[in-house]
């Protein structure tokens, strides 16, 4: 047994050496932990910019109704327009057309709406009058969306 308690030269050096790699191994799990603390406060401000980049993204979806309807509204306005150009034109023609047709069996060769009147020329067919045009907004609107 007193073989076991003698120290050898050797293993007198060994504390020596030992606490110098456990300096050199604490650096490295400092470091380490530096790193760590910089790719956690890194990933941490990406998370932020994520959730930031979500909640403006989401409100944009909310918005894409109305953005649709209103760019449809500027698109159509012309088209409804031109359209009511165009009934108005039709009723006028109508009207031209009853003033000018003949009496059966009847030529006429000028135009004179006194004597068109006069004379009892029979009456073309009286379409439907136009309905009114409603445009309908979004509160009108029946349906999930109108909420």
């Amino acid at each position: 047994m007193a073989g076991l308690t003698t120290v050898d030269d050797a293993s007198t050096d060994q504390p020596h050496v030992q606490p110098e790699a456990e300096q050199a191994q604490d650096s490295g799990f400092q470091l380490s932990e530096h790193q760590l603390q910089l790719a956690l406060a890194s990933a941490e401000r990406k998370l932020a910019e994520a959730r930031l980049q979500i909640a403006e993204l989401e409100a944009l979806l909310e918005e894409l109704p109305d953005i649709f309807e209103r760019k449809f509204e500027q698109r159509l306005q012309p088209v409804l327009e031109r359209q009511e150009r165009l009934l108005d034109d039709n009723a006028d023609l109508r009207q031209q057309i009853q003033m000018l047709a003949p009496v059966p069996g009847e030529v006429r060769l000028r135009f004179n709406p006194a004597t068109a009147e006069a004379s009892g020329a029979p009456a073309l067919p009286q379409l439907p009058s136009r309905p009114a045009m409603r445009r309908l907004g979004r509160a009108d609107r029946r349906g999930p969306r109108a909420a």
